[in-house]
């Protein structure tokens, strides 16, 4: 009862209906800047002015406008070149000359662009068939068989959104609860309020209470930027006049990746709770660093994921310690094997009971230490084997 106690008052002392609202409002205001941003840039930006000079049928450039002037001109438009023009093109020898009154940042796309138009007209004049001059242009065309049937384009680009949504939205629970725990524990410990705390709590009850709360935080936060996040998609796709943008995942894969999320924040949350009872002076130790450390796992995720159904990701989406992160994105390419997935929830049942307890014994001796901090090897002794604590 105790536990259902702490795990309610640290979820309702992070959340504050004001600032959540406030949160998500300026969040909605970010992503509609981003949308708007574009037209408002591209309404400010105004076309630079490029005076053409014995050469016809350019190629359109966004951001330029070209304009054909006579070569008896020439004289003229050099002299207001910086004012009314901002580059002269002609050719010189047979070649592409830009002229140009100083380097700006701009030029770069032009000179891409001349370039290739260059490339295209040499082409052009060499003495080539219709399809020899196919055959140098155009990339040949590679025949591909699949025994299966080809997944369509729309959802492999669902698959790319809903795999990049969970890396997000999981580096956003790990550093709130990270967060959260760090600035809470450290300061409940610096008030020495623990000693009237444990007269009425076990260090069980205490932390396992704030594991729950926080990772219950954690997850009301991720469902919410994670429906946010959605909408916005959809939204972008609607006014950019494009089809709605369907995640093509099956209520299982939904189910499985709430399932695995939840397993991985009350694995990443009780090691963050033990470690920061360990923590003397959070603005002085050594140690703060090593609460980064459950960001490894999203980290060796993602570098997998271009090639889910290689053996690393295999034994990624096995691992507990990074299964939680990986199995949801390797599901949302690939069919895993039903016995791969069990054997995957089963370590990750496992290995989150052992550190439970492993996280309490490190949080019972630590919380209770003042003016120091524990060493490395008491800590190594204590997290790996049962120990019994006066």
């Amino acid at each position: 009862m105790n536990t259902w106690t702490i795990a309610a008052f640290e979820f309702k002392r992070y959340f504050k209906w004001k600032q959540e609202i406030i949160s998500i409002a300026l969040m909605l205001c970010g992503m509609g800047f981003s949308i708007v941003w574009p037209y408002v840039k591209g309404a400010l930006n105004k076309d630079y002015q490029v005076a053409v000079i014995g050469i016809s049928h350019l190629p359109k450039l966004e951001g330029f406008q070209f304009s054909e002037v006579s070569p008896n001109t020439k004289a003229e438009v050099l002299k207001n070149l910086g004012d009314s023009w901002h580059a002269i093109i002609q050719i010189e020898s047979g070649q592409v000359q830009l002229t140009l009154k100083e380097k700006a940042s701009w030029q770069a796309k032009l000179k891409l662009s001349l370039q290739n138009w260059q490339q295209e007209q040499q082409i052009a004049q060499l003495p080539l068939t219709p399809q020899q001059r196919q055959q140098i242009t155009e990339l040949p065309e590679i025949k591909m068989v699949l025994l299966k049937p080809e997944k369509d384009d729309k959802d492999e680009k669902g698959r790319s959104l809903f795999s990049g949504a969970i890396l997000f939205l999981l580096i956003m629970g790990i550093f709130s609860g990270f967060g959260y725990l760090f600035t809470g524990i450290t300061s409940e410990k610096q008030n020495r309020v623990t000693e009237q705390l444990l007269t009425l709590i076990s260090p069980s009850q205490w932390i396992q209470g704030k594991i729950l709360g926080i990772s219950l935080f954690c997850l009301k936060t991720m469902l919410t930027y994670g429906l946010i996040f959605f909408a916005f998609i959809q939204g972008a796709a609607v006014i950019s006049d494009k089809p709605e943008i369907g995640i093509p995942v099956t209520g299982f894969q939904i189910f499985s990746t709430l399932l695995f999320v939840i397993l991985g924040l009350l694995l990443v949350n009780s090691f963050m709770a033990a470690f920061a009872a360990t923590i003397d002076d959070p603005n002085h130790s050594s140690r703060s660093i090593m609460m980064f450390l459950p960001a490894i796992p999203v980290g060796l995720a993602y570098s997998g994921i271009d090639n889910a159904e290689g053996l690393m990701m295999q034994v990624l989406s096995v691992f507990p310690l990074t299964s939680f992160a990986a199995m949801p994105l390797r599901m949302a390419y690939v069919d895993v094997p039903w016995w791969q997935w069990l054997l995957s929830l089963s370590l990750l049942l496992a290995c989150l009971w052992w550190f439970k307890s492993a996280a309490t014994r490190v949080f019972a001796m630590g919380i209770r230490m003042y003016g120091k901090e524990p060493g490395w090897k008491q800590l190594l002794e204590t997290f790996l084997f049962p120990v019994k604590h006066q």
